[in-house]
């Protein structure tokens, strides 16, 4: 049975929906490749694409999708993301978005039932239409808002942020913002261990955030390293599978980075750590061995370089923080 579930609405963009189905495709790419993570995670996580009726998806531009199912093919879903969708000019917007009570009904249930609704561009307005903006603030396109505040008087907008992501419901306002909004997402939806992985796979901030180096040969390496890192990693194995020498990936590694191959991979497996002494209850041990150590008392000293704190110190600190800011929603 899917978890997630992406409700489609006539006239999606390609481009939105595509954010949240790949973020599901990298995932599934990502734990496939590293036993470890997946035995980690446990992700076994379902997508469903549906629309209203069970009919193809219609994008915007007149393509269509295959979906899988309509309305009454999610059953207690985790989360039920909407997409964002062509509505037309202003001067049809009332018209085009016109309450459709059985969405409405369907989403308040998912959300009764504890579901994560998210929605981005037009679809913020179905979110309202259901109701579920009792306790939180709205993010709306700059261009949807003064109608929107008129059809919603009683829902609060988010004045600064083009992100609302509090509690069960969240919504995005821009299409340059939806790549953050589908990790913040992710992270409430599943964990945010998942959702830092999404991230680092798609070159973000996880391993220390830094813009795509110049260097073709060095932006291949990091490719190679992020997906054999909890392996028994040698960086001559790395350099001949790129056909240089260890001496000159090293080289141009540290100039484009300002870190060896081998601080990156170490830098790797400790925010893999990091993410399973927050979320699991594995022991030291066996979160050493996942990440790539065999020698317990050399991971102990490489995560105390990097995080400051022991692993043992750091789970201590992350529950207590967890204890008191308690995740929303």
């Amino acid at each position: 049975m899917p978890d997630l579930v992406v409700l489609a609405p006539p006239g999606t963009y390609a481009a939105s929906l595509g954010w949240i189905v790949d973020a599901h495709s990298v995932l599934g790419e990502l734990y496939e490749r590293n036993a470890s993570l997946s035995d980690y995670s446990r992700m076994a996580t379902g997508l469903s694409l549906l629309t209203r009726d069970g009919a193809p998806v219609a994008l915007a531009g007149g393509r269509t999708l295959a979906s899988d199912g309509g309305l009454g093919s999610a059953h207690s879903p985790r989360l039920v993301y909407l997409p964002a969708f062509d509505c037309g000019p202003l001067d049809h917007l009332e018209e085009a978005l016109r309450e459709d009570v059985r969405l409405s009904d369907w989403l308040s249930a998912q959300h009764r039932g504890g579901a994560i609704v998210a929605a981005s561009g037009a679809s913020v307005w179905r979110t309202a239409q259901a109701g579920l903006f009792e306790t939180t603030r709205a993010a709306v396109e700059p261009r949807l808002a003064p109608a929107f505040r008129r059809a919603f008087p009683r829902v609060e907008l988010e004045p600064l942020q083009g992100i609302s992501a509090s509690g069960q419901v969240m919504s995005c306002a821009a299409a340059s913002l939806e790549r953050e909004f589908v990790l913040r997402v992710i992270a409430r939806a599943l964990s945010p261990g998942v959702a830092e992985w999404l991230d680092l796979r798609w070159g973000g901030r996880a391993e220390g955030g830094h813009a795509p180096s110049a260097d073709s040969l060095v932006n291949r390496a990091e490719l190679w390293i992020r997906e054999h890192f909890t392996e028994n990693l040698r960086i001559q194995d790395l350099a001949a599978e790129l056909s240089v020498s260890h001496q000159t990936l090293t080289r141009r590694f540290r100039q484009a980075l300002g870190v060896t191959p081998l601080d990156y991979t170490q830098k790797l497996r400790v925010n893999a750590a990091q993410m399973m002494l927050r979320e699991t209850r594995r022991t030291v041990a066996e979160i050493a061995a996942l990440v790539g150590y065999s020698d317990l008392p050399t991971f102990r000293a490489i995560f105390q370089e990097h995080a400051g704190l022991t692993p043992a110190a750091f789970r201590s600190r992350a529950q207590a923080d967890l204890a008191r800011n308690p995740p929303s929603g």
